[in-house]
């Protein structure tokens, strides 16, 4: 079952038996992809015991405290390694952990506790099945998304990203029962390009398409040097699209898209994010962030107990996006 966090899902359990009951007999399998370590529990692995297959892939995406309070996603290595022994307790043999590095105030020290990390969990895992059990360590480099806290960030540099990549090598190489997936820096680059772009980039696009460069998701079939090239032929610089950092008055090329949130709120979250502050989960506490009065027409075609937040009285009404006060707010960058 394919979705960003099956887990969250309140009715998980429920579906995978209804799933299991209706194709019962015709040697189905049921797997959920990266799962968040806090919504994992033992009654949802039970669940999934009688129906595995495979692996039991978990995202934890950072391995210190300071970068998981960066990316709002605090859990300790304790919930780590006592979920992943869990897991192997019930019988899985293989997990998979997701990182993903290039977050804003990384450093060497932070991708060095990804390999302690994986080497403390497959040091788990042998405990309960000796020397059985693998570990799948896959690692992508992060993108900063437009719409999203992180798009006044610069992505990291290709040169920075092959030195924490190579550090990984040098210590997850070493243990045959750890496979490590790593993602190749040009690969997030064309990402950046196509996520973070502006109008001028059509016609980057449509002049690596006509130069031959059209399956750039597979690595053999990736033309870099076509994309170079096609950045010269429109006389643009490559690096104002991935590696600048963004003025908090910069209006974007994405800002006439509604996505709900406000602009104000992500700036809010940006600026927490680097200071290490944490939100709590929105279900708990509403922070006004523009997503409610969205929906609120939405809202009101459904119980109000599937929602688990609160109430919204005002109509739904147009998103207009809201630009950040330069005179009000600090500077992150040139």
């Amino acid at each position: 079952m394919l979705s960003l966090s099956s887990s969250d899902y309140t009715y998980v359990k429920d579906l995978v038996d209804a799933i299991s009951k209706r194709f019962e007999g015709r040697k189905l399998t049921v797997s959920l992809p990266s799962l968040r370590i806090e919504s994992v529990s033992v009654d949802l692995m039970e669940k999934l015991k009688q129906h595995r297959s495979g692996g039991f892939t978990l995202a934890p995406e950072a391995a210190t405290e300071k970068m998981r309070r960066i990316i709002n996603k605090y859990i300790s290595d304790e919930d780590i390694i006592n979920t992943t022994r869990d897991i192997y307790a019930h019988g899985w043999t293989t997990i998979k952990l997701y990182f993903m590095i290039g977050h804003p105030s990384e450093t060497l020290e932070d991708v060095q506790a990804i390999a302690d990390l994986c080497k403390r969990v497959i040091a788990e895992g042998r405990k309960v099945e000796r020397w059985k059990v693998k570990l799948n360590a896959g690692v992508s480099t992060f993108v900063p998304k437009p719409q999203t806290p992180f798009q006044w960030v610069a992505c990291d540099t290709r040169e920075s990203v092959l030195e924490k990549q190579a550090l990984l090598k040098r210590e997850l190489y070493k243990d045959k029962s750890i496979k490590l997936s790593l993602t190749e820096p040009e690969d997030a680059i064309l990402e950046a390009w196509l996520s973070r772009g502006d109008r001028r980039m059509a016609d980057v696009v449509y002049t690596a398409w006509k130069n031959g460069s059209k399956f750039d998701a597979w690595k053999e079939g990736r033309k870099y040097d076509v994309w170079m090239k096609a950045f010269e032929e429109h006389n643009l610089d490559h690096a104002f699209y991935t590696h600048r950092q963004r003025r908090t008055d910069e209006v974007f090329p994405w800002e006439h898209i509604g996505a709900a949130l406000r602009k104000n709120f992500l700036f809010q979250d940006f600026r927490m994010s680097l200071e290490g502050e944490i939100r709590v989960d929105c279900r708990l506490n509403c922070f006004a962030c523009g997503i409610l009065p969205t929906f609120a027409n939405l809202r009101r075609e459904n119980p109000g107990e599937e929602w688990k937040c609160p109430e919204v009285k005002s109509p739904a009404r147009k998103v207009i996006s809201e630009t950040v006060n330069s005179n009000q707010l600090p500077v992150v960058g040139d």
